[in-house]
């Protein structure tokens, strides 16, 4: 049983709220499969040079023709993501077509992911609160290094307890 998607790109603009004579927005409109999702192109236009039919700017002046051409582009760009999941015979669905489009990768490592594995990986292999494991996961070829940091750890702590006491003593 072959299955049929449904796809389509449609430009559209936005108009801010409270600013009716204001330049409006460009705004992507992905459908699959009765789904849709919009995505800003960051261009504007005045709502007169719009044609809302064919999702585009009238006019000749050099800027409405660069930003026909940019919609194009951008047209392009999507419809060949929505082929190359067909191609790679995937679930095409409007957010796989988005993520292709804004080039996000499913197996991305992102700052947190990093930090979460090293977590992981580091809880069973370190002892709690030892200098050693303190050396070991900030990746110190010898323990000397990390004594020379805990050093000025325990001088700002010293200097810290004595201003302190000052303070005290004044009051």
């Amino acid at each position: 049983m072959r299955s049929s998607n449904t796809f389509g790109i449609q430009f559209v603009i936005r108009l801010p709220k409270q600013q009716k004579n204001d330049q409006a927005t460009v705004f992507a409109r992905i459908s699959v499969n009765g789904r849709r999702f919009e995505i800003s192109l960051k261009k504007k236009v005045s709502p007169q040079n719009w044609d809302d039919a064919k999702g585009k700017a009238r006019g000749t002046k050099d800027e409405i023709r660069k930003l026909n051409e940019h919609i194009e582009r951008i047209r392009t760009l999507i419809a060949d993501g929505y082929h190359e999941l067909i191609q790679q015979k995937k679930v095409v669905t409007v957010d796989a077509v988005k993520s292709l489009f804004l080039g996000a990768d499913e197996n991305e490592v992102t700052l947190i992911k990093l930090g979460d594995y090293h977590n992981t990986e580091m809880k069973d292999k370190l002892a709690d609160g030892t200098i050693e494991s303190v050396s070991k996961m900030l990746g110190h070829t010898t323990i000397r290094s990390t004594q020379v940091y805990a050093k000025v750890v325990e001088q700002k702590l010293s200097e810290d307890m004595q201003n302190l006491k000052k303070r005290m003593a004044n009051q």
